[in-house]
């Protein structure tokens, strides 16, 4: 049906006929004030509502605007009643629920680890190690069930970028915890785990030769940990078959990951400790890997009595009177692999007492170098420190790099084919620099407990 001419009440009120009286109103100064007042409520409202969901926010604001405009046009004070109690039973009427605030463990030496604990869960971040601006990983640790191959109910994800992929009440990855089935791709948290008193937590292992706890070596045997092959490509078939509740390997940089293992679900717990620049940064990861198991409190602990036992033992070796100068490790296929300023063996070197001869090496990690060029500088050593799987014998040594000859200074090797050097000292640096104290400050009377080195024959 056509509508007539002057029908549409928008041309009433744009007309702003004298002799409508509502229109009138509109004119009045008290309507003159009630829409731009309107506007700043709901501007305000915008933000004093954020936290409520947006049917809240909606119908308060919706119920300002109609009580302000209503004032302006003298409406009844029975409809505006009926209108606020309408809004009430919609919901409108809610308060909002605080976020719950946790705790931040003090960490007081790893620098790429954050452990926050609340009430009824953990949330951990794992900084990226080569890049600290960025996150490597995060898990919130909760008593949550979990299934095998990773088919628990998540309350939210990250990827190992840190890439938040779900939602929830926990931020990262969801771990349940204690974990009572781990795949552990290395023996320096197996160690950790054993001593932690969870060895039995491992249903399976990667690079088991490089296991020299007999714990693991006779569970392999005896069938109840699972050899799951080499950590860099881990058996599939085997880790589908063990079915554990999380994976325990260490990251490299632009490796790729772990391939098609990731895509099996199952959480990865990324063992970056190793990245850390101080020997007590990185054995403070234990306190993250004991609340995976149930063990924090007994973690928090140990370390702490690590910490004390490692201070000492750097105030024992300021007294001593000289700084021997020290050469580490030996060349491997032409090269000669040395670590850089920024890692944690060399603090170690230093806290032992030691003039580390490579210690202004730019970097954190290992630096190749050619054996000319260290071959150079060792002739100066004092003392040749040499780790090596398996015997050593000094003039194989030469025979097979003549240019060893020119290094005189006696060598003090680890053979880490039957010593616990790599599985205990990760977490027990103290240990490692009682044995360096004492090598290289014998007049300071310091006799280990756990020895690792001994002189090589000549």
């Amino acid at each position: 049906m056509a509508r007539r001419n002057g029908s549409c009440p928008w041309r009433k009120i744009s007309a702003c006929g004298v002799g409508n009286p509502r229109v009138r109103r509109w004119q009045s100064p008290r309507a003159a004030m009630a829409i731009p007042a309107c506007c700043v409520l709901i501007l305000f409202q915008s933000h004093f509502y954020f936290s409520f969901s947006l049917f809240n926010h909606f119908t308060f604001s919706l119920f300002h605007f109609f009580l302000y405009l209503c004032t302006a046009m003298q409406v009844k004070t029975h409809i505006l009643c009926l209108f606020s109690l309408l809004l009430t039973a919609c919901g409108g009427g809610r308060t909002e629920v605080p976020a719950a605030t946790g705790d931040t463990l003090a960490m007081r030496h790893a620098k790429n680890l954050i452990i926050v604990q609340y009430a009824d869960h953990a949330e951990v971040t794992l900084r990226n190690p080569w890049d600290t601006t960025g996150v490597l990983a995060k898990y919130c640790l909760s008593p949550l069930p979990t299934s095998p191959l990773g088919e628990e109910t998540r309350r939210g994800s990250l990827s190992s970028s840190g890439e938040r992929f779900g939602e929830g009440a926990g931020e990262g990855q969801l771990v349940s915890v204690p974990l009572q089935n781990v795949a552990v791709f290395g023996s320096v948290h197996g160690a950790l785990l054993y001593e932690l008193g969870v060895g039995d937590a491992v249903g399976g292992v990667c690079d088991l030769e490089y296991f020299n706890l007999p714990f693991y070596k006779k569970g392999v045997a005896e069938g109840r940990i699972a050899n799951l092959g080499n950590s860099i490509q881990p058996s599939l078939e085997n880790i589908i078959n063990l079915g554990p509740d999380a994976l325990m390997p260490s990251p490299f940089e632009n490796s790729g990951g772990l391939g098609r293992v990731e895509r099996l679900g199952i959480p990865i717990i990324w063992c970056a400790d190793y990245m850390e620049h101080t020997p007590l940064g990185r054995a403070e990861w234990m306190r993250f890997y004991g609340r995976l198991f149930g063990r924090g409190q007994e973690a928090d602990s140990i370390f702490s009595l690590v910490e004390q036992r490692y201070e000492a033992l750097c105030t024992l070796a300021k007294e001593a009177k000289t700084r021997p100068r020290l050469l580490p490790e030996m060349p491997w296929s032409g090269q000669w692999t040395l670590p850089g300023a920024g890692s944690s063996s060399t603090k170690l070197y230093t806290d032992a007492g030691a003039d580390y001869l490579f210690a202004h090496l730019a970097g954190a990690g290992g630096i190749p170098l050619s054996t000319e060029k260290v071959v150079d500088k060792g002739i100066s050593a004092d003392i040749w420190l040499i780790k090596h799987h398996g015997p050593l014998i000094r003039s194989q040594m030469t025979a097979d790099t003549p240019l060893l000859e020119g290094i005189k200074a006696p060598i003090w090797w680890c053979d880490t084919s039957r010593s616990l050097l790599y599985e205990e000292t990760p977490f027990h640096p103290e240990r490692l620099l009682e044995n360096l104290i004492a090598i290289l400050h014998p007049e300071l009377g310091i006799e280990p407990e756990y020895k690792y080195f001994e002189e090589l024959k000549r």
